[in-house]
Parts: structure tokens; C-alpha cells; sequence
């Protein structure tokens, strides 16, 4: 038999401990502060993981995007009066219907359009808007309007809490990033937090023996503790983190081995090369239902033209390219992209060529199982809230949509409240 690996030996063979690039600490802070057993025992009743299905890419546009100059009503005249110098012209737009189109910098997405896979909800909001980018966008990612202090988990963790199936699996969420939204924080739920595949992972100390530390670390999270124990709950991640590691070390390699068939992701841009990154995992096998990415710079109180075309060619652009390389692997239809910002802006431009804090604006949600189209008619650009749209879709519509008819969830569960569901899936 082998003998049992000490901690003593560890040391004196010159190994180190080793550090891993996930949100693990967020997880152990509050399961350890709770009951160790419970988190030991992980899962619902059964223990079966869930077969990979449907997976929902949620995309933040930080900074509070303006909504007005994304989707253009081209026909309410009062577009031009309220934006003479930032306006966009009608002849330049990438028209979808008799009455809103594109900015012109979002060619790539009215292609989508027409192929029926983009959904685009104007006038969303709501009610009572807050103008600060931090308390709107707690109101977001947690579906709470009356967030404060005590509200601490996002509406995604609370969907992961509500499914026993997913509160041992680290990878049934993940961040491509380097820090964890606040959407994504759980009570029971630990999620990963990937900034980049080729250094995700256990961090050796250089001048050490990396297969040998790896397969001393292995033989001590293979030995037993004493159940219910804080060594036990550590032994429990750790064998989490080894196992998530070597599987995304698998997805990455299947994805390279189809590379040729991959789409083609435009360089220099962060956006794409964070989808490119879900891409590999999801075509890789992963059972991971939720990814969470940002792109920022939204905040565009002055000079907002150049600005603002570049930020949403750099989204049209890698939202193309990531539909594109998801339909050559056959799994378009498996993955749903919903877009959100914390809030629009105003209607009118101030003297600056930009646009300050404002409330309602607009969503998109493609993919190849979404039913495209105009969701809700643009509102009134005369008849104003303080100046702002007013909304006439909660945003937690939209989300309950995805809960209940993609994710396969009761929403109410997750929102403390019922909204009525779209039909854009």
C-alpha cells in the first residue's frame, strides 16, 4: 500500500503549495462561515450532474449605454431636434423595421437580424431609475429595485442556489474576467473566475518539479479527513479545483483539435477574445450554463460619437464572429446571448458632444433559438420622464423570459416576484 503523503514530506521535497485562478475564496468564506458538512455534501438529492444543455452568455456594457444611439427611431422627429450634433443620419442607419434602426457601427448584428436571431427590446427600465452607476447596477445584477446593504447575491447565483444539481459544480458558472460580478455571487454556489486559459489553473513555484508537485497535491486530496471537518471541507475544494482544471484543459484541447472549422474573431479586440474563450469551453464539453463577461467604456459624457461607434463595432464584431464560429461547431442553437447595460442616457446631448446619466434604454438577445425582431414600441421622445424614456419593460422580463423558457427554471423563485415572460425563445 502507498504510504500516505505528509505534510512534512511536501516541504522537505521542495514542493509548494499552489494557487488557483478561480472564486473559490467567495465560496469557502461563506460556506465555512456556515455549516462545513453542508457544503461538503453538495448537490440535490440524487447527486446526478446536469447534462450539458442550454447555455445563457450575459454580456455587460459598463458605463450606461446609450440606448438612443444604438437603436434609432429614424421616424420620431424629435430624434434630430434632441440630438442636432450626435445624431445619426437616417441615410447611414442599418434599418430593421419602418420605424427604429441600427447605428450604423452594428452592421454585423442587423445581419443577424435578418436571419431572424436577434431580439431587441426597446424602452427597458424600471420603475423609480437611479442615475448612479454603482446602485443601478446592483439593481441589475441582483433583480432587486429596493437593493441595499443586505442584499448581497446576484439574480444568476440565486438561479444556481435554486438548483441543487449545481451547487458542487464550480464550472456551472463562469467570469471571463478578473473579478467576480456581483450577479454571480452565491450563497452556496462557488463559480469560476477565468481571465486567461493558458495560465487558469494550479501555479507551481519556478525551479520546482510541476509533475511532481501536481501528483503530490493529488495523493493528499486523495487521503480521507474526518467527515464534516474543516480539512475535509478543504480537501473537498481542492479535489473541485483539480478536477475543473483538468476539465477545461480537455474542452481547450477538443476545441483546437475543430480550430479550423472555428469562426474567425477579430484581433485587438477584448470583447471577442473573451467569447472566443467561451466558445472553446462550450464546444469542449462543458456543462456550464452561465458565462459572464464585460465590455466598458459606455460612460461617454463627452465627445460620444467616435467613442461610441467603436465600442459597439467591437461588439458587433465579436458577437458575429462568435455566432459564426458557434454554427460551424453545431451549437448555435444551444447558446443565448442577452446584453445589458445599468442604464440608458438622457435624450438630449449636453454641450459636450455626450450624453449624461439617463433610465430606460434597450437589450439584445440573439442567438440561434431566438425568434428575432422589435420587441416593444419605441417610447415617446415628447412625452419624457424627467427628461429620460420611460420604460415600458421591467428588465426582469426579460430575465424571468430566460429563467422560465431557456434556463428552465421558475422565475419567481429567483426574482421574488412574478413579470410576464417575452416570446423572443
Amino acid at each position: 500500500m502507498q504510504e500516505p503523503v505528509s505534510r512534512r514530506k511536501f516541504l522537505q521535497n521542495g514542493l509548494t503549495f499552489v494557487s488557483l485562478s478561480m472564486a473559490i475564496p467567495t465560496f469557502l468564506m461563506r460556506c465555512a462561515a456556515a455549516d462545513p458538512g453542508a457544503a461538503l455534501a453538495g448537490g440535490a438529492p440524487g447527486g446526478a450532474p446536469p447534462q450539458q444543455g442550454k447555455t445563457l452568455v450575459v454580456i455587460e456594457m459598463q458605463g450606461g449605454n446609450d440606448g438612443l444611439n444604438t437603436v434609432i427611431p429614424y421616424t420620431d422627429l424629435g430624434y434630430a431636434k434632441a440630438r442636432p450634433v450626435i445624431g445619426i443620419a437616417e441615410r447611414d442607419l442599418v434599418k430593421i423595421s419602418s420605424t427604429v434602426g441600427l447605428h450604423p457601427s452594428l452592421k454585423p448584428l442587423g445581419d443577424l437580424y435578418n436571419q431572424g436571431k436577434l431580439a431587441v427590446m426597446t424602452g427597458v427600465g424600471y420603475p423609480n431609475p437611479n442615475r448612479s452607476h454603482f446602485h443601478s447596477m446592483d439593481i441589475w445584477q441582483t433583480g432587486d429595485t429596493e437593493v441595499d446593504i443586505t442584499t448581497r447575491t446576484g439574480w444568476l447565483a440565486r438561479y444556481f442556489d435554486a438548483d441543487g444539481h449545481l451547487k458542487s459544480d464550480p464550472l456551472s458558472g463562469v467570469t471571463v474576467g478578473s473579478a467576480l460580478p456581483l450577479a454571480l455571487t452565491a450563497d452556496d454556489t462557488p463559480v469560476s473566475v477565468i481571465g486567461n486559459l493558458r495560465t487558469f489553473g494550479f501555479q507551481t513555484t519556478a525551479g520546482v518539479d510541476r509533475k511532481k508537485t501536481m501528483d503530490t497535491l493529488q495523493a493528499l486530496y486523495s487521503q480521507g479527513t474526518v467527515a464534516s471537518s474543516p480539512a475535509e471541507f478543504v480537501r473537498n475544494v481542492g479535489v473541485d479545483a483539480y478536477t475543473s482544471v483538468a476539465e477545461l484543459k480537455t474542452a481547450i484541447k477538443d476545441y483546437d483539435v475543430r480550430s479550423a472549422n472555428a469562426g474567425k474573431y477579430p484581433l485587438q479586440n477584448g470583447l471577442a477574445n473573451g467569447l472566443q474563450t467561451i466558445a472553446k469551453l462550450i464546444t469542449g464539453g462543458l456543462t456550464t450554463r452561465v458565462f459572464y463577461l464585460t465590455i466598458g467604456g459606455f460612460d461617454t459624457h463627452a465627445n460620444q460619437p467616435n467613442q461610441h461607434a467603436q465600442l459597439l463595432e467591437q461588439m458587433a464584431d465579436a458577437l458575429s464572429a462568435f455566432y459564426q464560429d458557434l454554427s460551424l461547431q453545431g451549437k448555435a442553437d444551444d447558446v443565448t446571448v442577452m446584453t445589458f447595460s445599468e442604464f440608458g442616457r438622457r435624450v438630449h446631448e449636453n454641450g459636450s458632444a455626450g450624453t449624461d446619466h439617463g433610465a430606460a434604454s434597450v437589450m439584445f438577445v440573439l442567438g440561434g433559438a431566438v425568434k428575432g425582431g422589435v420587441y416593444g414600441d419605441y417610447p415617446s421622445l415628447e412625452d419624457l420622464d424627467d427628461g429620460d424614456l420611460r420604460f415600458h419593460t421591467d428588465y426582469r422580463s426579460v430575465y424571468a423570459t430566460l429563467l422560465e423558457k431557456w434556463l428552465g427554471t421558475p422565475s419567481s423563485t429567483v426574482l421574488g416576484g412574478t413579470y410576464p415572460t417575452l416570446n423572443f425563445v
